[in-house]
């Protein structure tokens, strides 16, 4: 067992035993810890590729209830591809009333700005170019939420995001077809192991107008925050080692620029109707030192009685720089179809295509995939 597996282990064993002490002050029938897991496995198809089959994920997560409505939280993630052991902490929070609303310490889902992409909100099982680039990852830092009949509100402070990259039609795990096909966008990144040295405030002010799931929730959001420096000499720079440059290619600012703040901003919906239909959206804009951009996306769906359901997406990232060799400056455009098959309580069928486009600085890159999902959870 490598020492990345054995520090997992431990964390999670101690999260167990940690969190379920106060179990013993209950009562035999009403426990207070509940484990959770699920894993996702697909096979994938794409012109250039092999068809393959892999491990997408596995969560393993465990809530605990404890005293005065409170609750401690923790979630590790088995990614083949996302550190070198494939493991880390995805989510380790506590969460307490405080006042009218709740207060959440700790690493988790941002619910302070968008729509947070949780599995079922986010309705296709890849993000989409948006999610990745805007709301995807956690935020390390503390969060407060006020939900009062249709007010729904939060603020929170935390770490600033990274600037990163995700990739467009990547497969994970196939370094060949990546290295010809996938392209990478640029992303707000909870970057594993290189925390931001800066702080960032983020908040939305929105209402939910509806019973259970159906209805209107809309709002609008706003984050700011300071660049780390790492990060404004990424954008300054053209180096082969510098993940905003791949290859070397051109940088996305000029050398001489010095502004080192950043921020976000827009609106989001969501609305379904009692009979399934349901459509939903988001349109961010950002700026990171003089580099902005923007994305935005459509979504439309129908989730039928008999538990199958069906989605369509359209998304798109628009860099506002100059089109250069550089990927992170092209536009970006994503139509993705999404058709779910329910199997059995907890188990399920997801088939998904998606149609990559960018407006590169030379020629098109074919990048569009397909995958077949098999969903299991606990």
């Amino acid at each position: 067992m490598s020492t990345h597996t054995s520090a997992a282990a431990l964390i999670l064993g101690a999260a167990l035993l940690g969190l379920g002490t106060p179990a013993a002050s209950a009562a035999a029938d009403k426990p207070t810890v509940e484990v959770h897991a699920y894993m996702q496995n697909r096979g994938y198809l794409a012109a250039g590729a092999n068809p393959t089959f892999r491990a997408e994920r596995i969560s393993v997560s465990t809530q605990a209830a404890l005293p005065h409505d409170s609750s401690g939280y923790i979630e590790l993630y088995y990614h083949p591809w996302a550190t070198a052991s494939g493991l880390y902490l995805e989510s380790a929070y506590y969460d307490t009333p405080l006042g009218p609303g709740r207060l959440r310490v700790g690493k988790g889902r941002r619910l302070t700005f968008g729509i947070t992409p949780s599995y079922g909100n986010r309705r296709t099982s890849n993000y989409g170019v948006v999610a990745e680039a805007f709301t995807q990852d956690r935020i390390q830092g503390v969060q407060y939420l006020l939900q009062r009949g249709a007010l729904d509100a939060g603020l929170s402070v935390q770490t600033a995001f990274r600037l990163g990259t995700r990739a467009l039609g990547e497969i994970p795990g196939d370094a060949a077809y990546n290295a010809a096909h996938a392209v990478p966008h640029l992303s707000l990144r909870d970057l594993p192991g290189e925390l931001s040295s800066k702080p960032q405030v983020s908040a939305r002010l929105g209402g939910r107008w509806g019973d259970g799931p159906n209805g209107l929730r809309a709002g609008f959001s706003g984050s700011w925050g300071g660049l780390d420096g790492r990060d404004l000499a990424n954008l300054r720079t053209s180096a082969p080692t510098n993940p905003l440059t791949p290859g070397g290619t051109p940088a996305l600012l000029p050398a001489s620029t010095t502004r080192a703040g950043q921020w976000q901003l827009g609106p989001d919906f969501t609305y379904r109707h009692p009979s399934g239909l349901l459509a939903q959206g988001e349109l961010f804009f950002a700026e990171v030192s003089a580099l902005g951009f923007a994305g935005g996306y459509l979504l439309g769906g129908y989730e039928a009685p008999s538990g199958w359901r069906f989605y369509a997406r359209y998304g798109l990232q628009e860099m506002h720089t100059a089109r250069t060799a550089n990927p992170l400056s092209w536009d970006t455009r994503q139509f993705s179809l999404s058709v779910v098959q329910p199997l059995r309580q907890g188990l399920w069928l997801q088939y998904e295509y998606e149609r990559n486009s960018e407006r590169t600085h030379g020629p098109k890159v074919n990048n569009d995939l397909f995958f077949a999902e098999l969903f299991t959870g606990f």
